[in-house]
């Protein structure tokens, strides 16, 4: 009883033009969604990024200096997702989630970098008739700090979304 299904990719792609000059970046990504058991469902994906820059020069004080092999600034090298929901009524799914962003580099010389963070994520579900369904959401539950991206220079970062909470409703026509 139950079902499975996965995905896995892989790419490769070389001499990207860019803003900046030229990128080479790989990335190896895998999905998995198991429902062993009635009403729960598990879902997980992952990716693991390799990009670098192939031409790329930054003038610093003046001067040309190259930063060839370096990461781009702002690209996180792993990501995760894992969410568990639970059918725990006819019309009613709770669900919980974790989001993992890897840490990124905030400067193209790859000197600062800014930490990788984890947020959780909630949701309650209820659909009362079947083209209506309400949701309440939980988004970065326990209101984690973190820097989401680095602002045109490597000293000022923007903190990603603190805690938000949002009610919608959904109607099928």
């Amino acid at each position: 009883p139950g079902k499975s299904q996965w995905g896995a990719a892989h790419a490769l792609a070389r001499q990207l033009g860019s803003r900046v000059g030229q990128r080479a970046a790989g990335v190896l990504g895998a999905t998995v969604g198991v429902e062993r058991t009635a009403g729960w469902c598990l879902g997980l994906n992952a990716a693991v990024l390799r990009s670098r820059d192939d031409v790329f020069g930054e003038s610093v004080n003046g001067a040309a200096v190259s930063r060839a092999g370096n990461g781009p600034a702002d690209v996180p090298q792993r990501l995760a997702n894992a969410w568990v929901s639970w059918k725990f009524a006819p019309q009613w799914t709770a669900s919980a989630g974790l989001r993992y962003v890897g840490k990124r580099y905030a400067d193209a010389a790859n000197r600062l970098e800014m930490a990788g963070y984890t947020t959780t994520n909630l949701a309650l579900q209820w659909e009362p008739r079947r083209d209506l369904t309400l949701a309440l959401r939980a988004f970065n539950l326990f209101d984690r700090k973190y820097a989401e991206t680095a602002y045109y220079n490597q000293t000022q970062w923007l903190l990603g979304e603190g805690r938000r909470v949002e009610l919608s409703a959904n109607y099928r026509f």
